[in-house]
């Protein structure tokens, strides 16, 4: 029979503080003591508690009190999105390649439940601080995209689908862009991967209407609408043999990032795939569906 050996609590404070620092390490340990104690929890839970008093909230989801987003809603958003997927069959609007196959995008979930809720006050209800929350479902999407499109040592660009300066002036932020340089600091991305800011609307086009809500014929209008920027850079990125892979939110019909990729294209660097956030789901996957409101 093996002899049970107890723990010792010190080990990881010896480990942490060389010999002969033993003020140091009883002062980590009476920290550490102090933390796990319950007088600093009920300092926290006060501090929520008047917070919650003075600038009432209530989840963004299921509109329970005291929380941006509940802990079971969030629970919820992580669950639905562990497992990226390809969505291309549901945008009858995305660029067909020479094999008359649409371009590939991956999607963190579907545009429905927490997800769309979270989404949807993100970008509209002028909440930036939810981007903490839709940056793993993006990065897991992201990662999925690099091993199953991008070619094994090829430079990879993350281009972000702009945004009209009508959205952004109204919103006071670029949700996407906001996303991307979260991305970029939290130092996930693998080595030679970069984000690059390469198609803008034309000036024209700045302040036309949105496409949500539109239908398909309305939806065309968004044709000849973008352009490409920064040629030397997209010269420079062409001449590497670069990939490059779109960044949306949402996917609906695909007739954005049809116009971006067609923008890019032109300027000679067209685009292997994409990655959504979320994407609209298909007919036959909204039976079920609860409402997020």
């Amino acid at each position: 029979m093996t002899n049970w050996v107890r723990p010792d609590p010190d080990a990881a404070f010896r480990r942490a503080v060389p010999a002969g620092r033993a003020p140091a390490r009883d002062w980590l340990r009476r920290l550490d003591a102090w933390w796990v104690h319950g007088s600093p929890r009920a300092v926290r839970s006060a501090v929520r508690g008047t917070a919650a008093l003075l600038l009432p909230v209530e989840c963004v989801c299921c509109r329970r009190p005291d929380a941006v987003v509940c802990g079971r809603c969030a629970r919820a958003l992580r669950t639905a999105c562990l497992r990226p997927r390809r969505v291309e069959h549901r945008a009858e609007a995305l660029p067909l390649n020479p094999g008359n196959e649409p371009m590939p995008v991956i999607a963190a979930g579907s545009y429905e439940h927490e997800l769309a809720a979270v989404v949807l006050a993100y970008k509209n209800h002028q909440m930036p601080a939810l981007a903490g929350m839709l940056v793993p479902p993006l990065a897991r999407a992201v990662k999925s995209a690099l091993d199953t499109l991008a070619e094994p040592g090829a430079p990879v660009v993350l281009v972000p689908v702009p945004t009209r300066l009508q959205a952004r002036n109204r919103r006071g932020y670029f949700p996407v862009g906001l996303l991307l340089g979260r991305l970029r600091r939290a130092g996930v991305l693998p080595e030679g991967v970069r984000v690059a800011r390469l198609v803008r609307y034309r000036a024209a086009r700045q302040f036309t209407a949105a496409q949500k809500g539109k239908g398909r014929r309305a939806r065309g209008a968004v044709r000849n609408s973008m352009c490409a920027r920064r040629r030397r850079t997209l010269d420079r990125l062409a001449g590497r043999g670069a990939r490059v892979l779109l960044i949306d939110d949402v996917l609906t019909t695909g007739s954005t990032l049809a116009e971006a990729q067609r923008a890019l294209a032109e300027a000679g660097l067209p685009a292997c795939g994409a990655v959504v956030l979320a994407a609209t789901p298909a007919p036959d996957e909204k039976r079920g569906v609860r409402s997020t409101r």
